[in-house]
């Protein structure tokens, strides 16, 4: 009987995970600072208020989330600076 090299990705350090939409809202809104919606605005051409809606999770949109998820990924939490 052949052994399987497949290794459980999930448990391995270092291993590469995709996030779902709902984890990329949160980490945003977390990580969110002033000038942050207009600046992914301007980068998706969308209007602001459409941006601001899509952050607040009224409407569904992948590509400004991942501008704004791009935007905030290296920061830490808002709580983590008081």
């Amino acid at each position: 009987m052949k052994k399987s090299n497949k290794s459980n990705k999930t448990n391995t350090r270092g291993s590469y995970r995709k996030l779902s939409y709902i984890q990329k809202l949160a980490i945003v809104n977390n990580r969110k600072r002033r000038g942050d919606v207009s600046a992914t605005a301007v980068a998706t051409d969308f209007s602001p208020s459409y941006v601001s809606e899509v952050l607040s999770g009224k409407y569904l949109n992948e590509r400004i989330l991942n501008r704004a998820y791009d935007r905030a990924r290296g920061r830490t939490e808002n709580t983590e600076l008081v």
